[in-house]
């Protein structure tokens, strides 16, 4: 008895911590904390809007605005089509790379606004920042390298 006890515990175990993620929504992966910790401004609690597979959170601060999103990519992604798409719906934004970063990873700088920072890792979770109304891409792209690097860590 006590074997099929034991037997039928496992079977309906938790999995290992490495498959468990260890937050569901993008207010959890970069905090209101952090991104005031990052941005040296207080913003108001995150607004949150989950859709599917996606999470997005909205801190605002004045005219400024920073944006998370989480996603876990069920398939990869063109990224030559993704970057033609982001210039295309976005006017006079230009694209670079992100060289510190682990996987696919490439800012959207918008003239005069901020950026917008896109990373793919490898497992497929894909994390967006977007910092826009605190200055030029220069100027804010830091931060949102930052913000990313805490929300993949809590993923």
């Amino acid at each position: 008895m006590t074997a099929l006890i034991l037997l039928l515990a496992a079977a309906v175990a938790a999995p290992p911590h490495a498959a468990i993620r260890k937050v569901t929504g993008a207010c959890s992966a970069a905090t209101a904390a952090d991104v005031e910790s990052v941005l040296g401004r207080r913003f108001g609690r995150g607004t949150e809007e989950t859709r599917g597979a996606e999470s997005t959170c909205d801190y605002g601060a004045g005219n400024g605005m920073v944006t998370v999103t989480v996603q876990r990519l069920r398939q990869k992604i063109d990224l030559a089509a993704e970057v033609a798409g982001l210039t295309k719906e976005i006017q006079g934004a230009t694209v670079r790379m992100a060289e510190r970063l682990d996987g696919m990873a490439l800012y959207v700088d918008i003239g005069g606004a901020g950026t917008q920072l896109h990373v793919v890792r490898a497992d497929g979770e894909y994390v967006m920042v977007s910092v826009l109304g605190f200055g030029d891409a220069a100027h804010v792209s830091e931060a949102a390298e930052r913000l990313a690097r805490i929300a993949l860590g809590r993923l």
